[in-house]
């Protein structure tokens, strides 16, 4: 039985063969279905979603105040990322939000390492009160709170183990 991990051809793969196909990837590698692998950490290999999946929308919310890597329930709440992520084929089930922490470190920390990055500040799942969510300032890396209520960019994470 083989495990579709994206919308290519080229995922369908056994565990085994995938884990493999995932070890061998360098740090920077744009995969067939235009995801990158932009960091890799014990057996862990952090994913950024296309940039044809990002969205600009208010806060949408999700596992308020996790860090739990992979969280899914989190994606549904973000309704465009969603339906971005199932237009370009993927299952957002796959993919998640991470907190601000993850956003920081290591989504701001390897960067250079998206396939782009066409904007300056980027939603966490983080809530910091009522009416306000953490996002990270991609300009400088620095974690800050802004009004739910504003428009801000969102773009999903995926973790795969090798």
């Amino acid at each position: 039985m083989g495990i579709t991990i994206g919308p290519v051809d080229w995922w369908l793969e056994t565990p085994d063969t995938l884990q493999s196909l995932i070890a061998s990837c360098p740090v920077g590698t744009i995969l067939p279905d235009k995801s990158a692998v932009i960091c890799k950490a014990g057996g862990t290999a952090w994913i950024v979603a296309p940039q044809s999946t990002q969205v600009s929308e208010s806060w949408a919310g999700g596992q308020y105040n996790t860090t739990l890597v992979g969280d899914k329930c989190c994606i549904s709440e973000w309704s465009s990322l969603c339906s971005a992520l199932v237009s370009a084929g993927f299952n957002p089930g796959d993919w998640f939000v991470p907190c601000y922490q993850l956003l920081q470190n290591p989504g701001y920390v390897c960067r250079t390492n998206w396939d782009s990055i066409s904007a300056t500040l980027y939603w966490s799942s983080t809530e910091f009160n009522a009416t306000n969510a953490y996002f990270v300032n991609y300009n400088n890396g620095n974690a800050s709170n802004g009004n739910k209520a504003c428009s801000g960019c969102v773009r999903a994470f995926r973790c795969v183990t090798y």
